[in-house]
């Protein structure tokens, strides 16, 4: 039978997906409604698709246990120490981009770069420098 301290942890995280999912809804029901279907069954499609992956971690992490690699273990709910401290230095590598990357989008604007484009670009970015910096953080530990 789990604890008490794993039923919280199992009930906070299952609150944070139906939060999550309620969130999701209302934004693309409001955007339906302003006459932008497309975009509402975009953010439906992706929503639920991050979602939909979360829980196959969750489910993953649950029953694989310390087998489960260490992404699914963080983002189903159930990291150890290790997983935290990679996670934790992972996003500290993706916040450390930010303090190069905004200057050398601005430096790129000032040069005759499309503004959108730089702002369309930064995420990706960031996503790259999260996803390398998880995976060396991961294999080095």
């Amino acid at each position: 039978m789990p604890t008490s301290d794993a039923r919280t942890r199992r009930l906070v995280w299952w609150g944070t997906m139906l939060g999550g999912l309620a969130v999701l809804l209302v934004l693309a029901a409001v955007t339906a409604a302003g006459g932008e279907r497309d975009t509402a069954a975009g953010m439906l499609t992706g929503g639920l698709l991050v979602l939909g992956l979360a829980v196959l971690a969750r489910v993953r992490s649950v029953r694989r246990g310390l087998q489960a690699a260490t992404a699914s273990r963080v983002v189903g709910g159930e990291p150890d120490e290790r997983d935290r401290l990679v996670h934790q230095r992972a996003a500290a590598a993706v916040g450390m981009s930010a303090f190069v990357a905004a200057p050398v989008a601005m430096v790129a604007n000032l040069f005759g770069a499309d503004a959108e484009v730089l702002l369309g670009a930064l995420p990706w970015v960031f996503i790259v420098v999260g996803v390398v910096s998880f995976v060396v953080i991961d294999r080095r530990s």
